[in-house]
């Protein structure tokens, strides 16, 4: 099978997954009183979704109140804890009192600036928790050095974040200079996390040296008006994602491509190979390549059906679709965006910029047709109706890491109202409520 071909050149090793446990804890805070940013919230969840993709378990909170802010730091502290790496990063509202750094809770109600250290959350608190699990590489991003949120009521005695010098095996990382103030953006992401975003992926690429290639785009994107700014107390290499090229079965006569493929990639290719085969075989061996991947429930569902058995004469293929298969459509609960079906993908449209921003693929379009899409109420989760010849199969997809959770055979569902829950009417026609992660 030429699969195998692909899967004899390289084998590609995380250093996330190998060697590494990490953890990040992700918090954008955007729903202020005194004065909103539109940023920061697109900005935790995009860099949320990037870290989990690196190997991360990240722990994403949004619109934190001080109450909240604790609880989360705590539950951090705790799963850091075993942990070779950890993580924080914060957008939002960011202020220094008296050379201590603060970061904003939305319900903060500050009049006066010797209030802030008492409505605002501590830095250091998250340092502490840190230095408490004894974790061997700490990084802290703080997108936080805009606006003073109060500037009605007091002025601060200085402007923007104050200089933290970071404690051993930690580094800092500031979206602009010390007593500087940072730019929330003009488009979906801040001028600091659109530029973090586009190089923190970049394969061996040293931290210190990812960092540098993102001050050279803010300073050239804000006309030398935004300079980001790191304190690096780090005492070993660290590379947000790490890829080793290795020949696994040399006797394989192949040529080995010089580039470096993602762990995604491979996957993605392994499964375009295979997703119209009609040999159960086939579909086993992805599975037990990616017995967690994307399509594995599907695979095995595949893999099952008794249209795949040995003999079996496959469906012929028929020519995509050019458009949308389906007219389905869904609009997550704020309206901000909108999913459609095209072909055997999801497709993600910004309503306001009218532009497609990705496609996640989910199912094979040629053997099953789209029937319901639905958001929860959170917009956490997409319920996604499929039916595969008669039958009729739904899946559960958590939004923010465009993965499967779960897929079952099903009459309907439907998001429970009243609960954290999805109602599905079984075939014998009962109602079996199944609890959201």
């Amino acid at each position: 099978m030429k699969i195998l071909l692909l899967i004899a050149t390289f084998l590609i090793v995380s250093a996330a997954s190998a060697q590494e446990r990490r953890v990040a804890l992700v918090i954008g805070n955007s729903a202020y009183r005194a004065s909103p940013l539109p940023n920061p919230v697109n900005d935790a969840h995009a860099m949320a979704v990037t870290l989990r993709n690196l190997g991360f378990e990240v722990i994403e909170k949004q619109n934190l109140g001080r109450e909240d802010f604790s609880k989360v730091v705590r539950e951090y502290g705790d799963k850091l804890r075993g942990a070779s790496v950890g993580l924080f990063y914060f957008a939002g509202h960011g202020l220094q009192v008296k050379g201590r750094n603060f970061l904003v809770p939305i319900d903060a109600d500050i009049q006066r600036e010797d209030e802030v250290p008492y409505r605002g959350f501590d830095v250091n608190e998250v340092l502490d928790k840190m230095d408490s699990a004894r974790t061997a590489v700490n990084l802290v991003v703080l997108d936080a050095c805009r606006n003073n949120p109060f500037a009605t009521s007091f002025k601060v005695s200085s402007a923007g974040l104050a200089q933290i010098d970071a404690p051993a095996g930690t580094l800092i990382a500031f979206s602009t200079a010390p007593g500087s103030v940072a730019q929330d953006g003009e488009g979906s992401n801040g001028l600091y996390t659109g530029a973090l975003l586009k190089h923190i992926t970049q394969p061996n690429m040293a931290v210190e040296q990812m960092f540098k290639r993102v001050r050279v785009d803010v300073v050239a994107a804000s006309k030398n008006q935004q300079v980001p700014w790191e304190s690096s107390s780090l005492n070993r290499d660290f590379t947000f994602a790490k890829v080793t090229p290795a020949l696994i079965q040399p006797a394989v006569n192949v040529t080995a491509s010089t580039s470096a493929v993602s762990e995604l990639s491979l996957e993605l290719a392994f499964w375009d190979e295979v997703k119209r085969s009609s040999d159960p075989a086939d579909f086993k061996a992805y599975l037990e390549q990616y017995p967690s991947g994307r399509f594995a429930p599907l695979a095995r569902l595949r893999a099952a059906s008794s249209a795949l058995v040995a003999g079996a004469t496959p469906t012929p293929a028929r020519a995509p679709v050019a458009t949308f298969d389906t007219k389905l459509s869904a609009k997550t609960p704020e309206g901000l965006y909108e999913v459609s079906v095209q072909g055997g993908a999801i497709q993600w449209r910004d309503v306001q910029k009218n532009a497609v921003i990705r496609n996640t693929a989910i199912f094979d379009g040629y053997a099953m047709r789209a029937t319901q899409l639905q958001f929860s109420s959170d917009g956490r989760w997409l319920l996604i109706g499929l039916l595969q010849g008669s039958q009729q199969i739904f899946m559960l997809l958590d939004v923010a890491s465009e993965k499967t959770v779960w897929q079952r055979q099903a009459l309907s569902a439907r998001f429970d109202e009243s609960a954290p829950q999805v109602l599905l009417k079984s075939l014998q026609g009962t109602t079996v409520a199944v609890v959201l992660p």
